[in-house]
C-alpha cells in the first residue's frame, strides 16, 4: 500500500508538472501569440503601409525606393520570425529532455517497486 501511495503521489507531481510546462510553452509561442509578438506584427504592418501610400499613391519616394524599404522591412519581420522559432524549438527541446528525465526516474522507480512485490 505504501508502495502504491508513494507511486500515486510521483504520478501526481508528474500531472502538475506537465500542465505548468503546458502554459509556459503556450505562453512562450504556442497557439495564442502574447501582446508582444502582437504589437511587433502590427508595427511592421502599419510601417510598411505607409511606406507603401507614401511612395505609391502619394509620389514622396521614388518607387524602386519605396519597394526596397518594404522588402527590407519584410525581411526584418521573417528574421524575427526565426528567431522566436529557435527560441521556441530551444525551449520545448529542453522541456522534452526535462520530461525524459523525469519519465526515465519513474521508470526506474517502478521496475524497483515491481522487483520488491515479487521478492516478498
Amino acid at each position: 500500500m505504501k508502495n502504491e501511495e508513494l507511486l500515486r503521489e510521483e504520478i501526481e507531481d508528474f500531472k502538475k508538472e506537465k500542465e505548468r510546462i503546458k502554459e509556459i510553452v503556450g505562453e512562450i509561442g504556442g497557439v495564442n501569440q502574447n501582446k508582444q509578438h502582437k504589437v511587433v506584427n502590427a508595427l511592421l504592418m502599419i510601417i510598411i503601409a505607409v511606406i507603401l501610400i507614401a511612395g505609391v499613391a502619394l509620389n514622396k519616394i521614388d518607387l524602386l525606393t519605396t519597394l526596397g524599404i518594404a522588402i527590407l522591412i519584410g525581411i526584418f519581420k521573417i528574421i524575427w520570425i526565426l528567431y522566436e522559432f529557435q527560441r521556441i524549438n530551444h525551449f520545448q527541446f529542453w522541456i522534452l529532455n526535462s520530461l525524459e528525465f523525469r519519465i526515465n526516474e519513474i521508470h526506474k522507480k517502478v521496475k524497483k517497486i515491481e522487483k520488491d512485490m515479487n521478492i516478498k
